[in-house]
């Protein structure tokens, strides 16, 4: 079945990994969620000194059918919520 997938963009204090977002990623277990990917940092013009821009490429899958986009909408917005409230994040 195919995948969809979906880029969100944080603001995150300079110090938060790539690793520890995909550890709590991973830890929330959401359904279907299959894969996190780097897609880049950013640090320097427009980004505060103790900050830096990290965009992720989340998929999503499953193996029972094809996911509708309002499925994969709810859980995208329930994971970005968790990963602001966490990591003290923005969208960016």
């Amino acid at each position: 079945y195919p995948s969809v997938v979906r880029d969100v963009t944080l603001l995150v204090n300079r110090e938060t990994t790539f690793s520890a977002l995909v550890q709590f990623i991973d830890s929330k277990q959401i359904a279907n969620c299959t894969s996190v990917k780097l897609v880049g940092t950013y640090e320097g013009k427009n980004i505060p000194e103790d900050q830096r821009s990290i965009t992720l490429r989340i998929e999503y899958r499953s193996d029972q059918g094809t996911l509708r986009d309002e499925e994969v909408e709810e859980r995208h917005r329930g994971l970005i919520d968790s990963l602001l409230n966490k990591f003290s994040a923005k969208l960016h």
